[in-house]
């Protein structure tokens, strides 16, 4: 049965942007045929023309006006950080997967056994087929087609099922894929809810799924009871440490960035600020004074070029989250925490807008030092040491991201050492995500497997090795088969035993 249409709306005006039919059972599974057949042709087509093609497209993307009026329309964040986030990042990205780094990372590995030194083992890396990407709002470009970019360049076929909230960037990306005439069933996407999730989770050879962590371990269970691998990224609750000896100009200014970029609606945000309490005041001061050179409110389009950088805090995309988050901050006031900045709607302006919101004094027993708030408020909780930040960090069993600000970089290293997070940032926040060379990834219940850096791409493959006979060498592989098999010899194994006590 097909779910009911998609309406989609602009957070920033509320006003109705398309109606959108979701794909029924019976499309995606002739999605996932078609993808089928494409993979094969795409896959033998090689990494060289591969990349070649996956530039090539990436060109597109940045001269495509159209894409970016869709992204700030659905998604109602300001121009600056769908263009100067969202669409760099998918190039920079596109630029690391299709390069050097990224051929390496999938050509044929030959391996020199050191006991058989007369055979050799080629380890070669298979596309896994058709790979089923999840995406969710926050990001209706950066973790939805872009996350598209490293199994195909592994040479698999996708299908996208962009989150019903935001679909309408996901589906300019497929025209341009057809305008562009790329090979055909290579790159589809699927607009609908939970309904189409399903069935791609039921039918693709492999899932890459970003969102929540209940809907995360609904996807890993039935990817479990398939045998097919998943790629995860379930969210965190990202600690941000601030030790007294730090920069806490740089500090401050790192965690304004950090806590209110897509209006706190980043899954490596800083969700709890650790500050050392001798640095505290200070700090909380230089947060408060940054805060108020934000502007939030609408951005006025594509059309002016000069009007990029005019907005710094666009709207909320999703009323249930806007619901979240107050319900988070009654609660912090109801159990002593203090209000410094922000905490309500704007009223004032049309559409989903919250105020950047600053709390003091937030302890353990608040919903919002628990629970993920994926929000415009930034929560400062005191500690009486860097090993109290480090025991509250790692107390809630999960691990996506962080940051640590120390003036001294040993101490700094340190500390980032012990939390227990799948990257982290010294002395900076985000920048992390922009770092494609290295894996970023979440640990215990932030997920399982990474994206970025060679591990990225290899994830999207699965392994055969094949073993034959070395150069020269070889020629002695008869007689090593003769005396190592039946019938077993009494000599052989008395030299195998010498071996053994000589090596080990």
């Amino acid at each position: 049965m097909r779910e009911p249409p998609l309406v989609i709306a602009n957070p920033v005006t509320g006003a109705t942007l398309a109606e959108i039919t979701p794909a029924s059972p019976g499309e995606v599974a002739a999605a996932i045929e078609r993808g089928r057949l494409g993979q094969a042709s795409w896959s033998k087509l090689g990494f060289r023309a591969r990349a070649r093609l996956l530039r090539r497209f990436a060109g597109r993307l940045l001269r495509d006006d159209e894409l970016l009026a869709t992204l700030m329309a659905e998604n109602g964040k300001p121009r600056y950080e769908a263009e100067a986030i969202e669409l760099f990042y998918t190039c920079e990205l596109t630029r690391f997967l299709t390069g050097r780094r990224g051929r390496r990372a999938l050509r044929d590995d030959v391996r020199r056994p050191f006991i058989f030194a007369h055979k050799r083992a080629r380890v070669v890396r298979h596309p896994h087929g058709v790979v089923g990407v999840i995406g969710p709002w926050n990001w209706p470009l950066l973790n939805n087609y872009a996350d598209c970019v490293a199994p195909l360049c592994a040479g698999n076929a996708v299908v996208l099922k962009p989150s019903p909230l935001t679909p309408l960037t996901s589906l300019r990306v497929a025209e341009l894929w057809k305008e562009e005439d790329l090979p055909d069933g290579v790159f589809q996407v699927l607009p609908g809810g939970q309904a189409v999730g399903e069935a791609l989770v039921e039918q693709a050879d492999m899932i890459f799924f970003t969102g929540s962590q209940s809907a995360g371990r609904a996807v890993a269970r039935r990817c479990g009871e398939r045998l097919v691998p998943c790629v995860l990224e379930l969210g965190g609750k990202s600690p941000f440490v601030v030790l007294r000896d730090a920069d806490l100009a740089s500090a401050a200014r790192a965690a304004v960035w950090g806590s209110f970029a897509n209006s706190g609606q980043v899954c490596i945000r800083p969700e709890r600020v650790l500050v050392e309490e001798p640095a505290a005041d200070a700090f909380v001061k230089l947060c408060t004074a940054e805060m108020k050179r934000l502007r939030q409110g609408p951005s006025q389009g594509v059309q002016d070029v000069d009007d990029g950088a005019t907005v710094d805090v666009g709207a909320m995309t999703w009323a249930p989250q806007v619901e979240r988050i107050e319900a988070q901050i009654a609660d912090a006031l109801a159990k002593g925490a203090r209000l410094l900045a922000g905490g309500k709607r704007r009223h004032d302006l049309p559409g989903m807008f919250f105020e950047p919101t600053l709390l003091d004094r937030v302890t353990a027993d608040m919903a919002i030092a628990r629970e993920e708030t994926f929000g415009p408020v930034m929560a400062v909780q005191r500690v009486a040491s860097a090993e109290e930040a480090v025991a509250i960090a790692n107390g809630l069993g999960l691990g996506l991201s962080g940051a640590v600000f120390a003036g001294d970089a040993a101490r700094g290293r340190e500390i980032a050492r012990s939390i227990e997070t799948g990257s982290l940032c010294i002395n900076d926040v985000l920048v992390n995500y922009f770092c494609v060379e290295a894996p970023l990834g979440g640990v215990k219940g932030s997920g399982l497997g990474v994206r970025h850096g060679p591990e990225g791409l290899q994830q999207f493959c699965w392994v055969e090795t094949i073993v034959e006979d070395a150069p020269i060498l070889g020629l002695v592989s008869r007689t090593v088969s003769r005396l190592l098999g039946f019938p077993y010899q009494t000599r052989v194994l008395r030299l195998l035993r010498r071996l053994m006590r000589l090596l080990y």
